[in-house]
């Protein structure tokens, strides 16, 4: 053996170590040596090189990397691993195939994974088609909800168009006197709000009504009182204290004195009445929990009501019935006087940047700082300075603020 064969074997035990290792040697030259040792030497160099194929093939494909490049047809080591990359690849577009809805996809290459593969596109089908008609179900649903939403609504538009037909008219009001405001709010597209005017031959009377509830409920109420009081209007001689006597007396007579469904009625409402007496220039006021703002020689009063509402159960802390009464308070009055009548939803709307309600303080120190602008001026101060005390704050109640020049 000579020298060149010598170096050629120790370099081939090296190899072998390094290949053991999971190394790659360098390639083993053969120049110089026998021919037996050189077709060794070549096949080693064979087997080294097909091994480094085969590693940087495998390693990609152990990360899920798919566009490796194959080994040649002539690494037999690799033929297995190829196979598997191919049933990979069109595994891998099935799956595409599967994202589109295709669920015809099935595999029978991979032993149990194919098995737990083809279970699960069953399962996905009849998954997406349980989805399916569940959202068909909500669909119907929603549809139908929209539907029943938009008869609903538009019934409560047409009950609005009732509910205006029993406001008085305002060129009745402005004939009556010197000039006449009308803020009428309701919460929602009907209220519980309401206000009443009357033409009389010495003057007229006009009211602001607050009854129970909001919404459809209140806007029943307001029906009901409306045509109580339209029972009313052709006896001239009824003082303010005295209506609100006999309206009381209606409204339970109406809702309770068949004592069903005591427990769970609220029925009522809070009322202030003035009457303006124009030959005799007085004004006389009653109010069920409502006041009466008067202005003269730029002074402002606010003229308290009863402290108990109409049609309610008025009841003491003992229990027993109350005896408060509907008072007439009588005030004179002159040319250029103002009469502010309004229910508490103007005082009770709390603001955006202050938890605290309007008050009725405010509200009359607002009326007295602008009681010198034209009334329809006022009107709109009243409107605006409201809309920036909210801010995005949601409106509580209904609101009903109406304003007159004697």
């Amino acid at each position: 053996m000579n020298h060149h064969d010598v170096a050629a074997v120790q370099q081939l035990q090296a190899g072998l170590k390094l290949l053991m290792q999971g190394k790659y040697p360098e390639e083993v030259p053969e120049e110089g040596c026998s021919e037996e040792l050189s077709a060794v030497i070549r096949l080693f160099n064979r087997l080294a090189w097909q091994l480094k194929e085969l590693y940087d093939y495998t390693i990609p494909l152990a990360r899920g990397i798919l566009n490796v490049e194959r080994p040649g047809k002539t690494n037999f080591l690799a033929s297995g691993l190829k196979e598997l990359h191919s049933k990979l690849s069109h595994l891998t577009w099935q799956a595409q195939r599967i994202e589109k809805g295709d669920y015809e996809q099935r595999i029978d290459f991979m032993g149990e994974f194919s098995l737990a593969f083809n279970s699960m596109i069953v399962k996905l089908e009849e998954r997406e088609q349980r989805l399916k008609g569940e959202i068909l179900i909500r669909q119907k649903a929603e549809k139908e909800f929209r539907l029943q939403n938009k008869l609903i609504t538009d019934s409560i538009q047409y009950a609005a168009v009732i509910q205006r037909s029993i406001l008085p008219d305002a060129v009745l009001m402005d004939k009556q006197t010197a000039a006449s405001f009308v803020i009428w709010q309701p919460r929602d597209i009907v209220g519980g709000d309401f206000y009443w005017f009357v033409p009389r031959p010495d003057g007229f009377m006009a009211a602001v009504i607050d009854c129970t509830g909001h919404g459809v409920p209140g806007a029943f109420m307001t029906l009901a009182v409306s045509q109580m009081l339209k029972t009313l209007e052709s006896n001239s001689l009824l003082t303010p204290a005295e209506l609100l006597a006999i309206l009381d007396k209606q409204v339970r007579e109406t809702f309770y004195s068949s004592g069903k469904n005591q427990e769970s009625l609220h029925a009522g409402l809070d009322m202030g009445l003035v009457f303006v007496n124009s030959v005799e220039r007085k004004i006389i006021f009653s109010g069920a929990r409502l006041p009466l703002f008067f202005i003269h020689n730029k002074q402002i009063t606010e003229v308290t009501g009863a402290r108990r509402s109409i049609g309610y159960e008025s009841k003491t802390r003992l229990g027993k019935k109350s005896a408060v009464q509907f008072l007439n308070r009588e005030i004179p009055c002159a040319a250029g006087d103002k009469l502010y009548l309004s229910t508490d939803g103007y005082f009770d709307q709390h603001g955006e940047k202050d938890p605290n309600p309007f008050g009725v303080d405010y509200f009359a120190q607002l009326l007295l700082e602008i009681e010198s602008l034209p009334l329809e001026a006022q009107k709109n101060i009243l409107q605006d300075r409201l809309r920036a005390y909210m801010g995005s704050e949601k409106q509580r109640d209904d609101i009903t603020v109406i304003g007159f020049e004697l």
